[in-house]
């Protein structure tokens, strides 16, 4: 019992000679006193200390990238202002080539439909 809680104990990041420590207090045969509580304490306090160690280790890191997801993000959403802003410039322009492409296609077939009735006119007229 005595190797896999001090392996155990020095897993979990607590001092070799604390773990030891708190490995033979722990053994059926031995006598607690009042210093082994102690242990027991300093055990405690150590994963405590250790958890929040990892707690702020964490926090700072999640804090950088959230700063970072924020000024990427903002970034993104420039460039995607821009590119909205270049596709509505373009369609605009397709706009006034499909609306120039109209009026061409109407004055066309105006002057032939002003074609054909010239020419049944004069046609009619020489035939009568």
């Amino acid at each position: 019992m005595e190797k896999s809680l001090f392996s155990e104990l020095k897993r979990i990041g607590i001092d070799e000679e604390l773990a030891s420590k708190v490995s033979a207090s722990l053994d059926p045969e031995y006598n607690a006193t009042k210093k082994d509580i102690l242990i027991m304490q300093e055990a405690i306090m150590q994963l405590q200390l250790q958890g929040e160690r990892n707690y702020q280790s964490l926090s700072s890191d999640i804090s950088a990238l959230r700063t970072e997801l924020h000024r990427d993000i903002a970034g993104v959403r420039t460039e995607l202002h821009k590119e909205i802003a270049g596709v509505r410039a373009e369609i605009s322009d397709v706009r006034t080539e499909m609306g120039s492409f109209s009026r061409q296609y109407i004055i066309t077939f105006l002057s032939l439909i002003t074609t054909i009735v010239s020419v049944f006119v004069i046609n009619w007229h020489f035939h009568q």
